[in-house]
């Protein structure tokens, strides 16, 4: 993407893109509205501290963020410190009077002046350091612990009171006392949750599934009897009893107020750095926040909001991902969707209180549910077996202590799997390397273990090394083990420095074997040579294909780069491209294959399959996006550029709509009046030009063989239309 159109900043930003970002700041707003309740509640406060959280944030947090897109506001995975902070320093929840709730609001201040010290003593970088194995089994074990604290007022059950592992024994027995008109209410919850994506209608699909929650539930208690069940309560006065809240340090002496202050200022700085980071990856402008800034803004944000008694505060994956998904410019989409809860805390108390709190409850098992399902198992399993045994140590181990000591185990236990692996101790903290420049190259010979503690001092050398030259080569022939974070890492780091002009090479990176199928499998010298799995299903479908046609066929390909086109790589991630199926005919190169990609992050994140087809040998292919009209509000969240115009062939826009990176002209003199009538021919074509290459794919799923054949007729159909295109030929 040409760097000269990103967005632009401060005032300038919200003149420009005031539409984009008013409408993604709206939709936000819907989900975040039942969402900040939900949290403040299941955290023993009172729902208006969730929202207040959200009101600073987007307010005035964002307007010194350190980021582009990203979402401020309280976060699930906070519940658990919150929660466990006002149960130990007074008591939690309405029953309870909330005795701990202004305890706590001291701690989550403190807390947050700690974090924004991070900031400025810019340890931001530090979100380099933990395994990506731990920080998932924490994750994993608040989705458990959410799970099993929410059960109950799901299902209108009084909630027990004790260690998680206590609470859940009492699951069976709360059954024995559930409120059926809860449960109820709890069940149309989770199915509108559940099926909300799966459905295609775009009416339903302009509303986040939270809201119709809320649409559904609200008539549904009316009818059932508000007297039956638990409602949201809210304070008619904000400035009177139940309004705002001011912190208390009275129990600042007591090691329950410090081990909260550690827990916020430790699991918020991990949880916004995890964030702003994975925000970053799906930002189709490819921007990078300035992390040591975030920290600083979401720290003060956090003592702010807990000032006024509100909960802690972080840069919120959910949200931030639905920012980018609807198309958000600037952190001015968080600002308005700072103002729009807002409005609805001044004006909307009314209808907030008709909301039953099973329906939060059950908002709240689902998304514990995404933290913990059984597909972040599969998943770790998949990258490797010694990623699994940290993932369900850390788990464990939060589940029978908490988040701080847990994740700490779950480290240490990585760094004794390292040290049987042969990794020396001095390696522990430390890159080991040789660096040698030549023609503006600069080559860093790596050597030993290269694992997630001592990758910082590695991009350290990446760093300085990608602002002096053109290309760095990382040579891995003399390192003997590469971890999964690192692998990662490295990934990331390519794709970006590719975004700025740079090169960065990996080679010789296959003297190492893979310990299991996964892309970015961590890498050992010592293992035996992975033996991968018989092909699959899919891969003996493909291959079939190949066979009766006599082409080439390759199971797997790491050069992902060269399929980073629009529609695949805007706003998702490549994740693997298979099963390919390689030809020339006509001196045009033909490569098809199975590519998966990944969309949202973390609690967001979505696996999708598609089977493409890319042409090489064709001159001037411009840099431009071709789809049905039919999906037109999807493409212009994606692109800034004005659609391509053809108003002399009204049919055709009619159909399809063009939007390019780069000179019009261009792709008017691509799609000549003969390509344009062999395309109107044709139903549910995709086209996307890098500038080097085309692609095409017909459907949004993976093709069977009849299906691939008809794509590389049409494929081919197509370029013999073009190679008439005299424009092109010159």
């Amino acid at each position: 993407m040409n760097t000269d159109n990103l967005p632009k900043r401060g005032l300038a930003g919200l003149k420009a893109h005031f539409k984009d970002d008013l409408i993604s700041g709206f939709s936000v707003s819907l989900i975040a509205l039942p969402l900040c309740l939900g949290i403040a509640i299941a955290s023993g406060v009172p729902p208006l501290a969730g929202l207040i959280t959200a009101i600073v944030g987007g307010i005035i947090c964002s307007r010194i963020s350190g980021s582009f897109v990203t979402i401020s506001g309280p976060a699930a995975g906070l519940i658990v410190i919150t929660l466990g902070a006002a149960e130990a320093m007074g008591g939690a929840g309405a029953e309870m009077g909330y005795g701990g709730y202004p305890h706590a609001l001291g701690a989550i201040l403190i807390g947050g002046l700690i974090m924004a010290l991070f900031g400025v003593l810019k340890v931001g970088k530090v979100g380099d350091y933990f395994p990506s194995a731990a920080v998932h089994g924490m994750l994993a074990a608040i989705g458990i612990i959410i799970i099993i604290k929410q059960f109950f007022p799901a299902i209108g059950a009084p909630s027990p009171k004790g260690e998680i592992l206590e609470v859940a024994t009492e699951m069976p027995h709360a059954l024995t006392e559930m409120n059926l008109y809860a449960l109820g209410i709890a069940l149309v919850s989770l199915a509108v949750l559940i099926i909300h994506p799966i459905l295609k209608n775009k009416v339903i699909k302009m509303i986040p599934a939270p809201m119709w929650v809320l649409i559904l539930t609200i008539p549904l208690a009316a009818v059932m009897g508000t007297e039956n069940l638990a409602m949201v309560e809210m304070p008619h006065n904000l400035f009177g009893e139940g309004g705002f809240q001011l912190p208390s340090f009275a129990k600042i002496g007591e090691s329950a107020f410090w081990v909260a202050v550690t827990g916020f200022a430790l699991v918020s700085a991990i949880e916004s750095l995890l964030s702003a980071k994975a925000v970053d990856s799906l930002d189709p402008y490819k921007r990078n926040s300035n992390l040591d800034k975030d920290l600083i803004a979401m720290g003060a944000g956090s003592s702010l909001a807990a000032a006024i008694g509100g909960l802690p505060m972080i840069s919120e994956i959910v949200r931030s991902s639905a920012n980018i998904n609807n198309g958000a410019k600037t952190q001015w989409a968080n600002f308005f969707h700072g103002v729009f809860l807002l409005i609805y805390l001044l004006v909307g108390v009314v209808v907030i209180e008709m909301i039953p709190i099973a329906a939060l409850s059950a908002m709240l098992v689902f998304t514990g549910f995404r933290l913990a399902s059984p597909k972040e198992f599969k998943h770790m399993y998949q990258i490797g077996l010694m990623q699994l045994e940290i993932f369900i140590v850390t788990l464990v181990a939060v589940l029978a202590t908490d988040l701080i000591i847990g994740i700490a185990i779950g480290i240490l236990f990585k760094y004794v799997l390292l040290l049987f692996k042969g990794t020396k101790v001095k390696e522990l903290f430390k890159s080991n390397y040789d660096i040698e420049v030549k023609n503006n190259v600069k080559t860093i010979r790596l050597k030993g273990s290269q694992i997630f503690s001592n990758y910082l001092s590695l991009k350290k050398k990446l760093d300085s090394g990608t602002g002096k030259y053109d290309e760095i080569l990382l040579d891995f022939s003399e390192a003997t083990f590469v971890d999964h974070t690192v692998m990662e890492h490295l990934e990331d780091y390519a794709r970006i420095a590719k975004m700025k002009g740079k090169e960065v090479h990996i080679a010789n990176i296959d003297t190492l074997n893979p310990v299991s199928e996964h892309p970015l499998a961590a890498r050992d010298k010592k293992a035996k040579a992975y033996s991968y799995p018989h092909l699959n299903k899919r891969a003996l479908q493909v291959l079939s294909f190949a066979n009766q046609w006599n082409y080439r066929f390759e199971n797997r390909t790491d050069a992902l780069d060269q399929w980073e086109f629009y529609h695949l790589s805007i706003r998702r991630k490549l994740i693997a491209v298979e099963h390919l199926v390689k030809l020339w005919d006509d001196n045009f190169g033909y490569e098809m294959a199975d590519v998966t990609t990944q969309t949202g992050a973390m609690t967001t994140e979505d696996m999708d399959k598609v089977t493409v087809l890319k042409i090489s040998g064709l001159p001037k292919v411009p840099k431009f996006y071709l789809q049905q009209r039919g999906f037109i509000d999807d493409i212009q969240k994606v692109f800034e550029n004005e659609e391509v115009t053809f108003k002399d062939l009204p049919e055709f826009e009619k159909q399809y709509s063009v939007h390019a990176d780069g000179d019009h002209k261009e792709v008017k003199q691509f799609l000549n009046a003969e390509t344009i009538q062999f395309l109107s021919l044709e139903k549910h074509l995709f086209l996307s030009g890098n500038g080097n290459e085309l692609l095409m794919h017909l459907q949004d799923k993976l093709l069977n063989e009849k299906e691939m054949e008809a794509l590389l007729t049409i494929a081919k159909k197509l370029v013999g239309t073009l190679a008439k295109n005299e424009v092109l030929f010159i």
